[in-house]
């Protein structure tokens, strides 16, 4: 846990030194942002029996435009990155499947660990940012994302027979598999964001369902809510 801590602080503190360098150079029209928040899954579908805590990050860089002879208040477009981890109790039994999904409920399971989703976006976000009295800073917008890889995670018993991965023994298993079928490949979002200084608390909400409607996949639309640091 240390060394993650560690981590995240030698992160937050190099970007945003090397983001203020960035700025310097460009008259303060760079922005670099790292959101680190937890995704609420709204509206799950009864197939998909969510856990309560869902940890993502995301990054972006932009560039902002002046709104008239204003500099405090700017339209910013940019590019960026997020990773979303999706945890249920429901395990996908046939992720690859061209038909309907099937699932495993491990909710009542002794040696159940984890099992999740991970959708990864290039993202292009759009905000209109508005200063009042410099240090506080408002952010509404919305960003469009392209699904670049989608993995799963499980860890618990192996009771998956005939699986080529597991031998149905009971013993635990770590199984991780990539691009998985029925994702959505886009992904669209209103943002919000409030802050002062550096700091803001930072909210996201997926308008389209992460996974494509039919085949029996689960339904739900992830509220991302968290923190965002930047030296803007």
């Amino acid at each position: 846990m240390k060394k993650v801590l560690f981590t995240f602080i030698a992160l937050v503190f190099s970007a945003s030194a090397f983001a203020q360098l960035i700025a310097d150079k460009t008259d303060k029209r760079v922005t670099f942002g790292l959101d680190l928040f937890h995704d609420f899954q709204l509206a799950p579908s009864d197939n998909w029996d969510p856990r309560g805590f869902n940890q993502g990050v995301s990054f972006a860089l932009t560039y902002n435009f002046p709104l008239g002879e204003s500099t405090k208040h700017t339209v910013s477009i940019g590019l960026g990155m997020s990773s979303h981890n999706y945890f249920s109790y429901t395990r996908i039994m046939n992720p690859y499947t061209n038909g309907d999904f099937e699932y495993q409920s491990y909710r009542d399971v002794e040696n159940f660990k984890r099992y999740k989703v991970n959708p990864t976006y290039g993202e292009v976000p759009l905000e209109l940012r508005f200063r009042i009295k410099d240090a506080v800073k408002i952010g509404v917008g919305v960003k469009v994302g392209v699904m670049l890889a989608t993995k799963t995670k499980y860890v618990g018993p192996d009771d998956s027979e005939g699986d080529i991965l597991t031998d149905g023994s009971g013993a635990t298993v770590h199984e991780k598999l990539c691009y998985i079928s029925n994702v959505e490949r886009m992904a669209y979002s209103a943002t919000l964001r409030v802050g002062w200084n550096w700091v803001s608390a930072f909210a996201s909400y997926q308008i389209n369902p992460v996974f494509e409607v039919g085949h029996n996949a689960p339904t739900f639309h992830p509220l991302s809510v968290g923190l965002t640091f930047a030296p803007f």
